[in-house]
């Protein structure tokens, strides 16, 4: 079966469509779209106008792809920025009213077992026990499991949108003490050591591509990944834009999401990442 899924994030909408068997998947397309539906939402809690408008217009326009594509079964999932927002029945009235499509709104550990479930689809580590630290635009999701069963998860307020609009620039030193007094109580009972890390999100492929060259299974070591964020913390916006691999409109945001995952492996004392683009769209396929 031709299936859909179109995740609308607090910072971008994704769009997979697969081929989808007996809980197996052959990727057709996969499309993503910044539309920054969380903007202000963290101060406000309230979704703005505009941002709900560029959100709905991608979502109308992701489902009429899959359309094409001949997906038969389309679904839509929201995760943190409509979880946090006191006006999203508005948000999901109007995806209902002009795309016809009910969205359904996740609770952070639903988020957690969906990536979960989309990084252990992956053959290559379906049977090992990892750790997948997923960085989005309004949380960050730390799983620990094995043979696709979660041990241990929890979804935490420290999306790269949040964070950059908390924090703002050129306080690259504040926000690795922030996020290292916040990560190192919360991550005390996982282990880096037996697992093999995994990071998944926006975040973690973007900076992949502009180190490596490549994204999926690709693996960059704690230190390349410091050098690579004071680096680009030391661009001004302006230049950043224009680094090879990093789309303009995540430039001011990539700096606040590398360091959630940097102060992760610290925390955890990992030496190194391994990036999986099977995340929650890949999950919520396969989910029963």
């Amino acid at each position: 079966m031709r299936r859909a899924v179109i995740d609308i994030g607090t910072n971008t909408v994704k769009l997979l469509v697969a081929d989808v068997s007996e809980r197996q998947m052959v990727p057709v397309a996969t499309k993503d779209r910044t539309t920054r539906l969380g903007e202000g939402v963290d101060d406000s809690k309230r979704l703005l106008p505009a941002a709900m408008a560029r959100t709905v217009r991608a979502i109308q326009d992701f489902l009429a792809e899959a359309r094409a594509l001949g997906a038969t079964d389309c679904v839509a999932v929201a995760t943190s920025a409509a979880r946090d927002a006191a006006n999203r029945d508005e948000f999901l009235g109007q995806v209902r009213h002009v795309c016809g499509l009910d969205v359904e709104l996740i609770s952070g550990g639903r988020e957690a077992e969906l990536i979960f479930r989309g990084v252990s689809s992956d053959p290559e580590w379906s049977g090992a026990p990892i750790l997948v630290v997923d960085v989005g635009g309004g949380s960050a999701e730390f799983i620990q499991g094995v043979g696709g069963k979660m041990e241990l998860f929890q979804s935490l307020p420290l999306g790269a949108l949040r964070l950059t609009e908390k924090f703002g620039e050129g306080r690259f030193a504040e926000l690795c003490e922030h996020l290292r007094a916040t990560l190192t109580p919360a991550l005390a009972g996982y282990s880096a050591s037996r697992c093999r890390l995994i990071g998944t999100g926006g975040t973690i492929t973007t900076l992949a591509r502009i180190e490596c060259g490549a994204v999926d299974h690709a693996t960059i070591s704690r230190e390349k990944l410091e050098a690579l964020l004071e680096r680009l913390e030391a661009m001004p916006l302006a230049e950043r834009k224009k680094v090879p691999g990093l789309p303009p409109e995540r430039a001011d945001i990539i700096v606040a999401g590398g360091v959630v995952l940097l102060m992760a492996m610290e925390v955890l004392e990992a030496s190194e990442l391994t990036v999986s683009v099977r995340n929650l769209r890949y999950g919520a396929l396969v989910s029963d």
